[in-house]
């Protein structure tokens, strides 16, 4: 049964990550979007206060990743914890993407790199724009996780 209307929203489960030369920081994200066509983009809606905005501010990239629904365990640490308290990527096995040099978690379904083209202030949440520069299927039989809100909280 939903409690009210924004319950009936379909969102998918990602995880965000970005990185500097000292920093990696990564964080479970549902508000995500493709923006544009050509050139592709998508647009991210993160809490400006999180570590991992505060990373991409700084680095001007950030990738995109499509969480497997068997992947629940790694959408709790990416979701429940702070990257300013944990590095979740200690706790999984990770690789670097191809071209921006992203931390990328083993297991997702596909991810975007993205190179961050503008930013807008959406009440308590930033909207950050990228372009995507790099994306990789890598396991095209996978099944997106998807994000209801009484599932999560």
């Amino acid at each position: 049964m939903y409690k009210n209307a924004f319950d009936c929203l379909v969102q998918g489960v990602y995880i965000v990550s970005s990185c500097t030369e000292s920093e990696r920081a990564g964080l479970a994200a549902a508000w995500v979007m493709q923006s544009a066509f050509k050139p592709a983009m998508l647009a991210i809606a993160l809490g400006p206060t999180r570590k991992t905005a505060e990373v991409i501010e700084k680095s001007k990239k950030f990738s995109i990743q499509v969480l497997d629904k068997k992947q629940k365990e790694i959408g709790e640490l990416f979701g429940y914890y702070s990257s300013r308290n944990v590095d979740k990527f200690s706790k999984v096995r990770w690789f670097e993407s191809e071209k921006l040099k992203l931390p990328i978690v083993e297991g997702v379904i596909a991810y975007f790199e993205c190179e961050l083209v503008g930013r807008f202030e959406s009440g308590d949440h930033v909207i950050y724009n990228g372009l995507v520069v790099n994306h990789k299927l890598l396991n095209p039989h996978g099944e997106p996780m998807l994000f209801s809100m009484r599932d999560w909280f």
